[in-house]
């Protein structure tokens, strides 16, 4: 694997927990309201493990995130070296699916033990994605408004094994 598709599948498997993290602490919050947006504060604690090769990667992001019916959705814009991409996560029951658009295009689905298929699209390529997420922790503070979340998930590119990857995210109402 070039090291270059390397960076750009640990980038994708760091956007990935950042966002299921963020959803389930919405999912857990009981004052969400269902039009406005809820601003909160992430920070994520990504590490990489491939082989001998490990990379621990930090972030701080605002987003929003909102409640309809049983589904929760997360939305927020980031720049990267590519440009602005525009993030969507959706959290149903039973699933969370990460949407990107923009200088990135990315579709992925999470079930717990399951291994789900997805795809990222750059303008250097399309890559096909899967993931096997292994763990799941959540921990939330209604009184505070902070929670933190574990997620434990192994990362396939174009069907060749690119590492495991944890994340510990820490969130907060702003």
């Amino acid at each position: 694997m070039l090291e270059y598709e390397r960076s750009i599948l640990n980038q994708a498997g760091q956007f990935f927990i950042l966002i299921v993290m963020t959803v389930f602490a919405k999912v857990c919050s009981a004052n969400m309201n269902e039009t406005n947006g809820i601003p909160v504060r992430l920070r994520q604690v990504a590490v990489i493990r491939d082989g001998a090769h490990q990379e621990t990667i930090a972030l701080e992001v605002d987003g929003m995130y909102y409640i309809k019916g049983t589904t929760v959705y997360l939305q927020f814009a980031e720049e990267n070296e590519l440009g602005r991409v525009n993030n969507i996560v959706k959290i149903a029951p039973d699933e969370v699916t990460v949407l990107r658009s923009g200088a990135v295009e990315m579709r992925q689905t999470f079930r717990c033990q399951q291994e789900m298929p997805g795809h990222y699209k750059t303008v250097f390529g399309r890559w096909a994605l899967a993931t096997k997420t292994e763990a799941i922790e959540f921990r939330y503070d209604e009184r505070r408004k902070q929670g933190q979340l574990f997620l434990s998930y192994e990362l396939m590119l174009e069907h060749e094994r690119s590492g495991r990857h944890t994340l510990t995210l820490t969130f907060k109402g702003v």
